[in-house]
């Protein structure tokens, strides 16, 4: 396996946890990349390996000409035969890896994380070994779904508090005054830590191969669009929470996300509220999941 970032020393005494890092990407965001890969390759934590995830094929993009982005030292490409959809970023890695000691920290390809964003998921993470661990999560709509028992639930903060002020106020003068460049700090959505039903990949999801079955890569028409739903589902189904540590900063979004964007997107006649009330109701229908 590539080896591009240092890995941590651990006892011969115990079989080493790899630690990856994963993610997909689109042909229209390759320009793009830059400061994403970036901050990934800038991570303060040991990580044995980042992998960017680009299919031979794409389903959306069917005139895709087989190029690839250009990346930095430290990232390594690698080329499934077909697409998952935005569940690509996780599943290929899951499926690799299984039968190893590892944790995949899996994330979008429109933000920019901070220097220790890696390294608290994955100690959030180890604390918890049989529960998945995320930045950013959510429950599902009471009107169409029954939350989860898991208690106690993430408590959300409110986006603008008085410590985020004056932390950006002190940003402020030193872009100003001082001329230093520096990333504008960015909020922690979690005053509380506890479960969510639905991890939400754009903060980073730390997961174990052993989470996902083959069950996971029969991914139905429209519903392979809406990747947060589909793998919070497939964890339900195997009694795995979803866990939101308190107190972690909100990843700052780059230029690539209003390019191809699924959010945006109509995909086999369904948007993505759709998609996602569709992929409830599947959840519901096939494994008696939120209901």
């Amino acid at each position: 396996m590539p080896h591009n970032l240092p890995s941590m020393l651990y006892s011969s005494a115990e079989p080493t946890t790899l630690r990856i890092i994963s993610l997909s990407t689109i042909p229209p965001r390759f320009a793009k990349l830059a400061p994403t890969l970036n901050s990934l390759i800038k991570q303060n934590g040991a990580v044995d390996e980042i992998r960017l995830y680009v299919p031979k094929r794409y389903r959306r993009f069917p005139d895709y000409d087989g190029s690839l982005p250009s990346v930095p030292a430290g990232i390594t490409i690698v080329r499934p035969e077909e697409d998952m959809g935005p569940a690509s970023k996780v599943l290929f890695a899951a499926r690799d890896l299984r039968g190893k000691k590892a944790q995949i920290l899996f994330c979008d390809d429109d933000k920019v994380f901070s220097p220790n964003w890696a390294a608290q998921l994955f100690a959030a993470q180890d604390e918890r070994p049989a529960e998945c661990v995320a930045l950013i999560g959510k429950d599902v709509p009471t009107n169409i779904a029954r939350p989860s028992a898991f208690v106690p639930k993430a408590m959300r903060r409110r986006k603008i508090d008085l410590s985020l002020r004056v932390r950006r106020i002190r940003h402020k003068f030193a872009s100003i005054v001082l001329r230093l460049d520096r990333p504008k700090p960015m909020p922690s959505l979690v005053a509380e830590g506890g479960y969510v039903d639905v991890l939400q990949g754009l903060g980073g999801a730390v997961v174990r191969p052993e989470f996902f079955d083959d069950i996971a890569y029969d991914i139905p028409d429209v519903i392979w669009a809406v990747d947060d739903v589909w793998l919070s589902g497939m964890l339900a189904l195997k009694g795995i929470p979803i866990w939101l540590p308190a107190g972690l900063e909100e990843p700052r979004t780059t230029a690539a996300h209003d390019v191809a964007s699924l959010y945006l997107a109509t995909i086999e006649g369904a948007n993505r509220a759709e998609a996602n009330r569709r992929c409830i109701e599947y959840m519901q229908q096939h494994f008696n999941i939120w209901r």
